[in-house]
Protein backbone atom coordinates (compact mmCIF):
# COMPACT_ATOMS: atom_id res chain seq x y z
CA UNK A 1 0.00 0.00 0.00
CA UNK A 2 1.27 3.61 -1.19
CA UNK A 3 1.68 6.39 1.24
CA UNK A 4 -0.99 8.20 -0.33
CA UNK A 5 -3.66 5.46 0.17
CA UNK A 6 -2.64 4.86 3.83
CA UNK A 7 -3.30 8.88 4.35
CA UNK A 8 -7.06 8.36 2.81
CA UNK A 9 -7.17 5.44 4.76
CA UNK A 10 -6.12 7.81 7.88
CA UNK A 11 -8.53 10.33 7.01
CA UNK A 12 -11.71 7.76 6.40
CA UNK A 13 -11.05 6.51 10.12
CA UNK A 14 -10.70 9.22 11.50
CA UNK A 15 -14.32 10.82 10.34
CA UNK A 16 -16.30 7.49 10.73
CA UNK A 17 -14.35 7.63 14.48
CA UNK A 18 -15.48 10.96 14.69
CA UNK A 19 -18.94 10.59 14.01
CA UNK A 20 -19.16 7.61 15.71
CA UNK A 21 -18.01 9.38 18.86
CA UNK A 22 -20.52 11.97 18.58
CA UNK A 23 -23.19 9.82 18.46
CA UNK A 24 -22.22 7.96 21.61
CA UNK A 25 -21.41 10.75 23.13
CA UNK A 26 -25.03 12.47 22.04
CA UNK A 27 -26.88 9.07 23.50
CA UNK A 28 -25.01 8.82 26.86
CA UNK A 29 -25.46 12.77 27.53
CA UNK A 30 -29.30 12.27 27.16
CA UNK A 31 -29.08 9.63 29.49
CA UNK A 32 -29.58 10.91 33.01
CA UNK A 33 -27.48 9.41 35.36
CA UNK A 34 -24.27 10.43 36.11
CA UNK A 35 -21.57 7.72 34.94
CA UNK A 36 -23.19 8.08 31.48
CA UNK A 37 -22.78 11.48 31.34
CA UNK A 38 -19.27 11.78 32.24
CA UNK A 39 -19.20 8.95 29.31
CA UNK A 40 -20.79 11.08 27.52
CA UNK A 41 -18.69 14.34 28.10
CA UNK A 42 -15.54 12.14 27.55
CA UNK A 43 -16.92 10.60 24.33
CA UNK A 44 -17.00 14.43 23.27
CA UNK A 45 -13.41 15.14 24.28
CA UNK A 46 -12.32 12.03 22.04
CA UNK A 47 -14.13 13.22 19.42
CA UNK A 48 -12.35 15.88 19.12
CA UNK A 49 -9.38 14.12 19.47
CA UNK A 50 -10.39 12.32 16.78
CA UNK A 51 -10.71 15.62 14.89
CA UNK A 52 -7.17 16.67 15.09
CA UNK A 53 -6.10 13.03 13.87
CA UNK A 54 -8.27 13.80 10.51
CA UNK A 55 -6.87 17.42 9.98
CA UNK A 56 -3.19 15.83 11.30
CA UNK A 57 -3.42 12.87 8.37
CA UNK A 58 -5.22 15.56 5.89
CA UNK A 59 -2.40 17.85 6.34
CA UNK A 60 0.16 14.35 5.70
CA UNK A 61 -1.82 13.81 2.35
CA UNK A 62 -1.74 17.28 1.23
CA UNK A 63 2.45 17.60 2.03
CA UNK A 64 2.65 13.66 0.24
CA UNK A 65 1.05 15.20 -2.79
CA UNK A 66 3.44 18.62 -3.07
CA UNK A 67 6.42 16.94 -2.58
CA UNK A 68 5.64 14.09 -5.63
CA UNK A 69 4.68 17.22 -7.76
CA UNK A 70 8.03 18.86 -6.60
CA UNK A 71 9.69 15.63 -7.75
CA UNK A 72 8.35 15.19 -10.77
CA UNK A 73 9.14 18.99 -11.25
CA UNK A 74 13.09 18.76 -10.38
CA UNK A 75 13.08 15.72 -12.88
CA UNK A 76 11.66 17.21 -15.93
CA UNK A 77 14.26 20.31 -15.24
CA UNK A 78 16.92 17.57 -15.07
CA UNK A 79 15.79 15.86 -18.35
CA UNK A 80 15.40 18.90 -20.06
CA UNK A 81 19.23 20.05 -19.82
Amino acid sequence: MSKRQTFLILIILFSLLFVALIALGSYWLSLKTLPERQFGIAAFLFAFAAAFGQIGSLAMYIRHIAREKAQRQMMNQNNEL
